[in-house]
C-alpha cells in the first residue's frame, strides 16, 4: 500500500518512534501512536534496536517520550490534537486538515491524569541509560 490513508495506528511497545520516522510509503490523515509517559517532559528516545521485544532490558526502557513524539510529528507535518485519558496514546492530525476544528494542543494539556505524574517515578531506575534526543 502507498499514498494517502485515513488512519495509521502504531503501538508495538518498543520501536514505535523509529517505525513512524522511517515510514514514507503512506501519509495518514490521522496518526495515533504510543508514547512513553514514564519519560516525563524529557525529549528522549530509546535507541533503535531491530531485535527488541518487550520487556527488553527493563519494562520502562523502550519507546519515546511524549515531547520527542511531538517533535517527530512536527518534522513530519503533523500537530498534536489530543490523547487518550491516560496520555500514552497521542493523536496527531496532518497539518492543513481541520486546522480550525482540531487545533493544536500542548503536551502538558494531554498529560493531566494523576497516574501520569505518578508514572514518572518509574523512570528513576533507567534515567542514566542511553537515550537519543527526539
Amino acid at each position: 500500500m502507498s499514498g494517502e490513508i485515513d488512519v495509521l495506528s502504531i503501538d508495538i511497545d518498543g520501536n514505535d518512534y523509529w517505525i513512524w520516522n522511517a515510514l514514507e510509503a503512506v501519509q495518514a490523515n490521522v496518526v495515533i501512536i504510543e508514547t512513553h509517559v514514564e519519560f516525563g517532559m524529557r525529549n528522549i528516545v530509546v535507541p533503535y534496536d531491530p531485535n527488541y521485544f518487550y520487556p527488553g532490558k527493563h519494562p520502562v526502557y523502550h519507546g519515546a517520550s511524549p515531547v520527542a513524539m511531538v517533535n517527530l510529528a512536527k518534522k513530519k507535518g503533523y500537530r498534536l490534537v489530543g490523547a487518550n485519558e491516560l496520555g500514552f496514546n497521542f493523536i496527531f492530525v496532518r497539518n492543513g486538515l481541520a486546522d480550525i476544528e482540531l487545533p493544536e494542543v500542548s503536551v502538558e494539556s494531554v498529560l493531566k491524569h494523576p497516574s501520569v505524574k505518578e508514572s514518572w517515578k518509574l523512570f528513576e531506575p533507567v534515567k542514566d541509560w542511553d537515550y537519543l534526543e527526539g
